[in-house]
Formats: C-alpha cells, sequence, structure tokens
C-alpha cells in the first residue's frame, strides 16, 4: 500500500514538473484561448491555462456590442489579447475585444485562402466604395469590385446608387488581408466569378435545378441558376408550339429546369422546361391510327410543308408533296389556322407522324378513310 502511495505521488510530481516545462510565459500582443472564470459589471476573469489568471477590465468590455458582452458566463471558450503584464504579482490585462478582432483577421484569411465567398451588409459608402462588417472588422468594397451598381455611373448618380445598397446584403470574396496596415478589401465582382466556376464544376446533365427567369428573347429564355446563366431554348419550352417565350415564362419567375449540357469552356449551360412538364406523346397517339382524318391546327409553313398540331403540342409534317394544287395554295395557310388532315404513318421511335391533304375534304370531321 505505502508502495502504490509512493508511485501516486512520483506521477503527479512528474506531471506537476512536465506542466511547469510546458508553460511559455505570456507577452504582450499575444493572443490566447482562454475559458471564462467569472463575469462581474467591471471585469471578466479568464483562465489562460497558465499560473496566472488574466483580467478584461471594463473599459475594454465596453467596445463589445451589448448582445454578446450580456451573454458572456462562466465556462465560455473566448479568445483574448494580451495587454500588459503589470503591479507585483504580475497582474495580466488582458483584451477580449482585440482577440475577437484577431480571431477575425485570421478567417479573413481563411476565406482568402480558400476562395470561398461570404455574405456580408453593405452599411456605409463613401468616394471610393462601400463598407462591410466582417465580423468585428470593417470590410471595404471598392467601385471596381462592385457588381450591383451599373457601369459608367459617375457623381451623384453612383452615390445614389451605392445608397441604394445600404442595408442590402451582398455576396463577398476575400481579395486582400493587411493586418498591419488594417486593410481587409473584398470583391463582389470575383464572388460571382467563384460562384460560378463553382457551379459549372457541379452541374451536372439530368439533373434538376431552380432558377429565376431574368430575360426572355425571341430565341429562349435565359435562367439563373445562382450566379451562372442558362439557356431554354424555344423548343424546349414546352411540348406545345410556342411562338415566344413570354407565352409560358414571366421575367422574375421561379422554375425548376431540367440540365440538358454543360459547356464549362464556353461557360454555356443548356436547359429544359418541357422535360419536367407530362409528355403528351402517348395519350395523343394511343388512339390514332393509319388512314384516320383528324383535326389540327397549323404552327409552322416551312419551305418543305407544313407543321401541325394534332394535340397538346404534338406536331406532325404535312410534307409539301402531300398538298395537292399549287405551291401558293399552302403558304397561304397561317399559324392557328385550323386543318384537318389524313395520317400517313406514326413513327413511334422517332416521334414522328406524316400527314396529307390527299382525299382530305376539308370541311369533314375526324373520321376513319380508307387508304
Amino acid at each position: 500500500m505505502d508502495q502504490q502511495h509512493a508511485d501516486s505521488q512520483r506521477t503527479q510530481f512528474s506531471a506537476l514538473i512536465e506542466s511547469d516545462y510546458d508553460y511559455t510565459r505570456p507577452h504582450r500582443g499575444q493572443v490566447r484561448q482562454a475559458v471564462i472564470l467569472s463575469v462581474s459589471e467591471n471585469e471578466v476573469l479568464v483562465d489562460m491555462g497558465g499560473k496566472r489568471d488574466g483580467v478584461v477590465p471594463r473599459r475594454d468590455l465596453e467596445l463589445l456590442d451589448d448582445a454578446y458582452r450580456t451573454s458572456l458566463q462562466a465556462g465560455d471558450h473566448v479568445p483574448i489579447c494580451i495587454l500588459a503584464i503589470s503591479g507585483r504579482d504580475g497582474e495580466i490585462v488582458a483584451s477580449l475585444n482585440q482577440g475577437l478582432a484577431q480571431q477575425d483577421w485570421l478567417r479573413a484569411q481563411e476565406y482568402l485562402e480558400s476562395g470561398e465567398v461570404c455574405e456580408a451588409e453593405v452599411t456605409e459608402v463613401n468616394r471610393g466604395g462601400v463598407i462591410t462588417p466582417f465580423g468585428r472588422l470593417r470590410g471595404f468594397v471598392p467601385n471596381s469590385q462592385l457588381v450591383s451598381v451599373p457601369r459608367g455611373l459617375h457623381g451623384d448618380r453612383l452615390r445614389e446608387a451605392k445608397l441604394d445598397l445600404v442595408g442590402q446584403a451582398l455576396s463577398l470574396a476575400v481579395i486582400e488581408v493587411d493586418q498591419k496596415r488594417r486593410r481587409l478589401i473584398l470583391s463582389e465582382r470575383a464572388a460571382g466569378h467563384r460562384r460560378r466556376q463553382y457551379l459549372l464544376e457541379n452541374l451536372t446533365e439530368g439533373e434538376v435545378q431552380t432558377g429565376v427567369v431574368r430575360n426572355l428573347v425571341k430565341f429562349g429564355a435565359f435562367v439563373d441558376l445562382g450566379g451562372v446563366d442558362g439557356l431554354i431554348h424555344i423548343s424546349e419550352l414546352d411540348w406545345r408550339h410556342v411562338a415566344h417565350p413570354s407565352e409560358v415564362l414571366n421575367v422574375g419567375e421561379e422554375i425548376e429546369v431540367y440540365v440538358l449540357s454543360v459547356d464549362r469552356e464556353r461557360e454555356r449551360i443548356g436547359l429544359s422546361r418541357k422535360r419536367l412538364l407530362p409528355d403528351p406523346w402517348p395519350g395523343v397517339v394511343k388512339e390514332m391510327r393509319t388512314g384516320q382524318v383528324i383535326q389540327g391546327t397549323v404552327t409552322k409553313v416551312v419551305d418543305f410543308g407544313v407543321f401541325i398540331d394534332v394535340g397538346e403540342g404534338v406536331e406532325g409534317l404535312l410534307h409539301v408533296s402531300e398538298i395537292p394544287g399549287e405551291e401558293s395554295d399552302y403558304r397561304e395557310l397561317e399559324p392557328g389556322s385550323p386543318i384537318a388532315v389524313r395520317v400517313l404513318d406514326i413513327n413511334h421511335w422517332r416521334r414522328r407522324i406524316s400527314l396529307s391533304l390527299r382525299h382530305v375534304p376539308q370541311d369533314s370531321p375526324s373520321s376513319d378513310v380508307d387508304g
């Protein structure tokens, strides 16, 4: 029993020696992690893992925002910066405010090295750009790095455009960290580029994405997928014929799209809306038979014939060779005109329907006609 007691004392003594040996004396400007021992109105006492505790004075606590200061309690882990070691007993005066700021500088450096994008709200504007908080630091976004402000603005118009950003959150990338000069430069332009690169690298053909319609043009719709635009060609908007994208979409509308193709080199993304809509082909052709006369609607007139909607957006082709009479006769047909046609062939594999006007009385309803 005495031997066990002696062994235990030797183990404890050895641990104390190692603890003293590993201990490094604190010095001014050093940042350490500490544990709060007690909180009072005038000071916060912290354990820094050394021989002496540190004191965060009231003047430093008053620099903290009210919500954070009132949330402090014993047991919290906090970063502190050593301000001074003074007095006969070597009292250590520490700053929680500077410790938190140092933590933000380290975090800013991590953002710079990783290229990660952060969100920050614009709080002020000046002649050169806008100010955003980064933790307890002030980040600066130069005019040249702003995307939310239209290019070419000057003077009062530029200032008004920047004032409109106050209170708005911007996606930003850290592009410069200089703690000695207290420079933290952020960029909305770089954030957009990095987000586009990330999206392009991670988009997969065949997946479904949610986006916002940004622009409608004659040949389709551009959809913002969160930093990069994709194009829905007019042929991929709907199963039925669409003369203009405005027939089915509105600018600012949020929609789901199917990713058809991703060209990372040219930064082009092909999208489809109709692939997410029910396919009308099976239902339309289910009861259709060769030789049947059906009613349709002209959708487009081209050199080689006429495209006709035979139901729910499914189109068939009335080839020019199947149109009796003069060429000028079929060119007088206009999109939207009703027409009776005869079914020549249904190709399920190629999803094509061949139509004819031969032996079709144009005033007749849908019926079966012998070949």
